[in-house]
């Protein structure tokens, strides 16, 4: 079952155009991850790193900029994973105009577990596995 969070658009977020500077859309994602790990799988990203020593870059991107995201817009983003390997995992986000339902960005990215002393790939843990397993979407 896909994770949903909500986020609003702020101030700082915006451009000289008024619109989303696109590089926040990608910290939006960010966010939307940050909260999947602590609110889904169970553990605060921040501990997973600082505690446990694993991280999941994400090592390739392709986004897609569907529509117009505006200063006090509030996102619905939806994360699930599309795919799960021994070390990575397909992310995939979903940006929604809250109001509306309209589909604002969509974007597959490839995130691989890390030690983050060594950053050398490691295996996905097991507990972490099936968390992303039961958050695919069928």
């Amino acid at each position: 079952m896909p994770y949903k969070t909500r986020l609003t658009v702020r101030f700082g977020d915006v451009d000289k155009a008024g619109i989303v500077y696109f590089p926040r859309i990608f910290h939006y994602m960010h966010i939307a991850q940050e909260d999947f790990f602590a609110e889904y799988v169970g553990v605060p990203y921040h501990q997973l790193i600082e505690k446990e020593g694993i991280g999941f870059p994400t090592v390739s991107d392709a986004t897609d900029f569907v529509g117009v995201i505006r200063y006090g817009d509030v996102l619905e983003i939806t994360v699930f994973i599309s795919r799960i390997g021994a070390s990575s995992a397909t992310f995939e986000f979903r940006l929604h105009r809250q109001a509306t339902g309209e589909l604002l960005a969509r974007a597959a990215q490839v995130k691989v577990a890390v030690d983050v002393q060594t950053w050398q790939k490691v295996l996905i843990p097991d507990r972490l596995r099936q968390s992303f397993a039961s958050c695919q979407e069928h």
